[in-house]
């Protein structure tokens, strides 16, 4: 065994040690400061009737079509670009 290597296992535990009691005092404050589990969040969304909701989800849905319509456009322009660098260094 080389000389000092019983000092400097020694030395490591008693990093270890103190690292690990700086996480639990770290976690024990972020475990207080946070609300009980039993506690549930509550919203307090409007009642809408039938028509109503239709109406919602058909924006949603228009929305999140022209969202996928945008990101394929761009990912096709990106491609489209790539495609022509690749063929010009070629």
């Amino acid at each position: 065994m080389p000389d000092g290597s019983l000092s400097q296992f020694k030395a490591t535990l008693a990093r270890k040690i103190e690292r690990n009691q700086k996480r639990q005092a770290r976690s024990d404050r972020n475990s207080s400061s946070h609300t009980s589990s039993d506690s549930r969040l509550e919203f307090n969304f409007p009642k809408l009737s039938e028509s109503e909701l239709e109406k919602v989800k058909s924006d949603i849905r228009s929305k999140a079509k022209l969202k996928r319509r945008k990101e394929l456009i761009t990912i096709a322009i990106i491609l489209l670009i790539v495609i022509l660098i690749f063929l010009y260094l070629a």
